[in-house]
């Protein structure tokens, strides 16, 4: 049944029909795509932009383009909804030429975009961030993010500059005072999108080592202690407390810090490890202040470092720091992966490797991994051995599999560490090769550990 409402043009005419009535005729878009906040926002706002429906001889109203509006109409339970009428022309191809006309031309909302209507809604019109979110039918996380993004000039101008997405802008929003970051992560966002969650760990990672740099540096200087450069192992005058002992102390006994500080030589530096930052307190001239040596009986380590030794040193610290981000990143990316209701098609080939040649990590892993694998599946860090159990009773089989994969997974997750990338077995390269494989993207130390 239609209303005719207003005449639009010589050709057609602008009408509500009830959309249960039309007839979708064939389109070229062979998935409707009917997701849940769709049919939700047409069940709230109506359909906005009128479909495009062609009037056949016996009266027919065959949908030419709107598909997607007119079943999600229907789902909604809608009576009736826009729609631009024309009348048949006898010529059956002009129906796909004007499907791929829309879809082919339309531009899709861009971030951009996204992030200046939620900045409006906020300031313009007072609405909360749940608010946004319950009224244009998007996660909250998406809408604070868009508002961290608004509420900076930075974020902001590069968000519309360069069309990055509205996570890499809100990370982009974190370091807005850091220039230097805010151009290396532009750049990871435009030339190489796959590694920016990488990137913008290390950077997180960086600037946490830096502020706890800051902080010893500065307890340091408070307490009176004079705060040096590293020190080299070959150093002739300076060395570490940890290697020193008084005259009178016992083969073996060290000096402490505070048995230290009235020593004219006394001084400390902060140096950073792959574990983190730590203060090392020295004495500046032990032979001077009557120390000896602890370690002198030991046996030497043969003389000073060749540069290739400082050069290997270096590269290790410099990996196992590297290690720590990307296990974070991983760790986050395993998270979301466990949440699928499916497992991979390959995954019964992998649990079936990990069986048969991998039972040494799986059994290794026990309660830890376990936890890990708890932890993804339920979002809960304290969910308990039993949680696992309970999803599995509700669980259709090809969940099931999935669970029986992400327990897999987590307890090789769990026997990696700072020494995976150094020695890598063959369990360890198939982990990797899988993760690639199932779209995490690989930070360089980790495709050392596939076997890059």
């Amino acid at each position: 049944m239609t209303s005719n409402t207003e005449a639009t043009a010589t050709h057609g005419t602008l009408e509500h029909v009830d959309p249960a009535a039309l007839v979708i005729g064939a389109n070229i878009r062979t998935d409707a795509d009917l997701d849940p906040d769709f049919v939700a926002s047409i069940k709230d706002l109506g359909v906005l932009t009128p479909i495009n429906v062609q009037r056949q001889q016996d009266g027919t109203l065959v949908v030419l383009a709107g598909q997607r509006r007119t079943l999600a109409a229907v789902e909604a339970g809608l009576a009736t909804i826009p729609a631009y009428v024309t009348d048949a022309n006898g010529d059956e191809a002009e129906r796909i030429i004007r499907q791929w006309a829309e879809n082919d031309h339309r531009a899709a909302m861009r971030d951009t975009h996204r992030t200046a209507a939620i900045k409006q809604l906020a300031l313009d019109f007072g609405l909360s961030a749940a608010q946004i979110a319950r009224r244009t039918r998007t996660s909250k996380d998406t809408v604070t993010a868009a508002l961290d993004v608004a509420g900076s000039q930075v974020a902001e101008a590069v968000q519309a500059k360069y069309d990055l997405t509205l996570d890499q802008a809100a990370v982009v929003a974190e370091f807005e005072d850091d220039k230097e970051a805010v151009k290396t992560l532009t750049a990871c966002a435009v030339e190489h999108p796959e590694a920016f969650a990488h990137t913008a760990q290390r950077l997180r990672d960086q600037r946490t080592e830096a502020h706890a740099r800051t902080e010893a540096i500065e307890a340091l200087t408070q307490a009176g202690v004079p705060v040096i450069e590293p020190i080299g192992y070959d150093d002739k005058k300076a060395k570490r407390l940890h290697e020193l002992r008084n005259a009178d102390a016992e083969a073996g006994e060290g000096i402490t810090p505070e048995a230290h500080a009235q020593c004219p030589g006394h001084a400390a530096y902060v140096s950073t490890r792959w574990d983190g930052v730590v203060t090392v307190y020295v004495c500046t001239d032990w032979r001077g202040h009557g120390h000896l040596d602890r370690y002198a009986q030991a046996p030497t380590s043969g003389g000073p470092q060749t540069e290739e030794q400082k050069a290997e040193r270096r590269r290790v610290i410099e990996n196992n720091k590297a290690w720590r981000s990307a296990e974070t990143v991983r760790r986050e990316w395993l998270a979301q992966f466990a949440k699928r209701k499916t497992a991979p098609k390959d995954a019964a080939t992998f649990l079936a490797q990990a069986m048969a040649e991998g039972t040494y990590l799986l059994n290794k892993a026990g309660e830890r991994g376990h936890r890990l694998a708890t932890e993804w599946l339920t979002g809960k860090a304290d969910a308990g051995r039993g949680a696992v159990t309970g999803l599995l009773a509700k669980a259709t089989p090809a969940r099931a599999q999935h669970i029986a994969l992400v327990l897999a997974l987590a307890a090789v997750e769990d026997a990696t560490d700072v020494h995976t990338w150094r020695n890598p077995d063959t369990e360890t390269r198939r982990y990797f090769t899988a993760l690639e494989g199932w779209g995490y993207a690989l930070a360089e130390v980790e495709q050392i550990a596939k076997g890059q």
